[in-house]
């Protein structure tokens, strides 16, 4: 394998490897591209109301289940003096919040307040539908609903082609206004939705389809007590479904399975359960720093969002380090221009991140000049490298101290920027400056000084860009990307911007022998 094509494929192997987890934050973890996007998040909380009379209370009711598909920020509970106990069923996917007290008396309120994403809420629970039994003898309580149900299941096997349209007979007929002998001898017993679509939970598990009940809101605005609503998902040809009876809304939220009731309550009275429902807008980074879905281990690889936030801050400046790279590295490989040393300029561009970028400028420009003073006036000392190094260094410490008095007498107070200002950056850049200086000229010290302040300007531009920033913080995974860039770069070998101007000459002179 030629060095050539073994550089292509590691970089467009790093190049997938990196856009495929972006896009899988994008697309499967609803990751926001821009630091600007909002996202409309529900508040949904369940209030109870009641008395007691010195006798001991329990009470239980559903909460919405969490899990690696669905997006539900920190909860909140409100328990007064009641013990609370969390209690999830593995099997149904449920959970339940359980508050107990011994002897309370009196008026007594509960709460329990979450929020969750628009765009998660009608992902239904991962593994939570268990293959369907052999037969759904456990639905009928006679003998009579036994036959009514085999003689209305034969009917509509008799009048459909395929499995599809047997079930979209069935939930037709189900729920019909006008139904058969059979079907009122099924229905009657079980009452309205619930009982219907428990019905047809059992029908679609005899014919050997997924099914289950879900019960939970329907998302239509800020509402202080919102109805529950009950209806059916089931998988069918591999694809999730949903049946409602009351019609399809636009946004629905599944808070609990099966045909149990949101609240029991024991030893209570007066007993008074509110939903209220109240929608916002949320700024991205908040929906990403306070919700709790579960990635993959590759995107906890990825992912600054577990370490604390002293680090975080720290890595924010990091991870845009690499943007400022790849912008060097296409000036000089293909614009040819120059500069002191080699990622010299983007620590520049880093140290303007303190200063800013006009004062920088200004104080990298004075502080390079009296630098270079002072490092010809020390060249006549003939003093060995780190010493004169350490000169130098000292003498840029002084200037900067001098530049803070000065400005805080005339009342601008910058003292702190410029102590950040790295010293030890300047100092290689003023030695690097006077030995090109030194050794080729004047003219090229000052092309590659001024080359290294604009690629320095463009770099902090680009790395303090509240876009750049965000995307490498959150998705660092596009360092993979920078680095397949790179490489790609790296087997570049024609002709620099710059070198078409240096060469000019050379194609005229061609020309004019051609000519002749």
């Amino acid at each position: 394998m030629t060095s050539r094509l073994h550089t292509r494929i590691l970089a467009l192997v790093l190049i997938l490897a990196g856009l495929a987890i972006f896009f899988t934050k994008v697309t499967k973890y609803d990751y926001p591209l821009r630091p600007s996007d909002t996202r409309t998040v529900w508040d949904v909380e369940i209030y109870l109301e009641f008395d007691t009379s010195n006798r001991p209370v329990r009470v239980e009711s559903f909460i919405p289940a969490r899990g690696p598909m669905r997006t539900v920020s920190e909860e909140q509970f409100y328990n007064g003096p009641f013990g609370l106990r969390l209690d999830s069923d593995a099997e149904t996917g449920n959970r339940k919040a359980i508050w107990t007290y011994r002897y309370p008396d009196g008026n007594k309120v509960l709460r329990y307040r979450t929020s969750i994403l628009e765009e998660t809420v009608q992902t239904p629970l991962p593994n939570t539908m268990e293959q369907p039994p052999e037969r759904a003898d456990l639905f009928f309580e006679s003998d009579l609903e036994r036959q009514a149900f085999i003689v209305w299941s034969a009917g509509l096997r008799r009048q459909s082609d395929n499995d599809v349209s047997l079930v979209e007979l069935a939930l037709q007929t189900i729920f019909s206004t006008d139904v058969s002998d059979e079907l009122s001898a099924l229905i009657p017993a079980r009452g309205d939705d619930i009982g219907r679509l428990e019905l047809a939970r059992a029908f679609l598990e005899s014919e050997g389809v997924s099914a289950r009940i879900a019960n939970g809101i329907y998302l239509e605005g800020p509402r202080r007590r919102t109805e529950v609503h009950h209806w059916l998902e089931y998988n069918l040809e591999g694809e999730d479904r949903r049946y409602f009876p009351s019609g399809r809304p636009e946004a629905f939220f599944a808070m609990w399975y099966g045909v149990g009731e949101l609240v029991d309550a024991q030893g209570v009275s007066d007993f008074d359960v509110q939903i209220g429902l109240q929608p916002s807008l949320m700024s991205a980074q908040n929906v990403l720093r306070n919700t709790t879905a579960e990635p993959s281990p590759l995107i906890k690889m990825f992912s600054f969002t577990g370490l604390a936030i002293n680090t975080q801050l720290v890595y924010r400046v990091l991870v845009t380090i690499p943007v400022g790279i790849l912008i060097l590295v296409f000036l000089r490989q293909f614009v040819g221009l120059q500069t002191l040393g080699t990622f010299m300029p983007v620590l520049i561009g880093i140290a303007f991140r303190e200063t800013a970028l006009l004062m920088g400028i200004m104080l990298f420009t004075g502080l390079v000049i009296l630098g270079l003073a002072m490092r010809f006036y020390l060249e006549k000392l003939q003093l060995l490298l780190v010493p004169r190094l350490a000169v130098v260094l000292t003498f840029i410490v002084l200037c900067m101290a001098g530049i803070t008095i000065f400005m805080a007498d005339n009342g601008q107070q910058i003292g702190l920027s410029i102590s950040l200002f790295p010293m030890v950056i300047l100092t290689m850049t003023i030695e690097r400056m006077s030995i090109v200086w030194e050794e080729y000229s004047a003219a090229d010290a000052i092309k590659q000084g001024l080359g290294s302040l604009l690629v320095a300007s463009v770099t902090y531009l680009a790395m303090t860009q509240t876009q750049v920033e965000y995307l490498m913080f959150n998705f660092p995974e596009l360092l993979l990307v920078i680095m397949g860039i790179c490489l790609i770069i790296g087997k570049y070998m024609g002709l620099r911007l710059s070198e078409l101007t240096r060469f000019k000459q050379l194609a005229v002179n061609q020309k004019e022998t051609d000519a002749v």
